[in-house]
């Protein structure tokens, strides 16, 4: 069976053109108080970007986890505990992966 060909340019490929169009061509224009809506739509377009090219894969459901937790279900989970430290690794690699070179 052959591979169907994607589409191009793809989801994240559409969202990295339009954050460089917006970086390049409408944040020198943004004026002063409307600079911080202009860098908080960069940063949203480059989170999904990430998450589109690279999506983590495992992310736990958090709240069935998160009410096993409270209900003592998971005391002294060494397993539990690794995974989810690698879930959160995980979803800051998307949301702020910056941070990531700073620990």
């Amino acid at each position: 069976m052959t591979d169907i060909p994607k589409d191009r340019p793809d989801a994240a490929e559409l969202i990295a053109v339009a954050r460089a169009a917006f970086q390049a061509e409408l944040m020198p224009l943004l004026r002063d108080e409307f600079r911080v809506t202009g860098l908080m739509i960069m940063n949203a377009l480059a989170v999904a970007e990430r998450e589109l090219r690279d999506p983590a894969p495992g992310i736990l459901d958090a709240w069935p986890v998160v009410h096993a937790i409270r209900a003592g279900r998971h005391d002294e989970n060494s397993d539990l505990h690794a995974r989810l430290l690698r879930d959160a690794a995980d979803r800051v690699a998307i949301a702020n992966p910056k941070y990531l070179d700073q620990v």
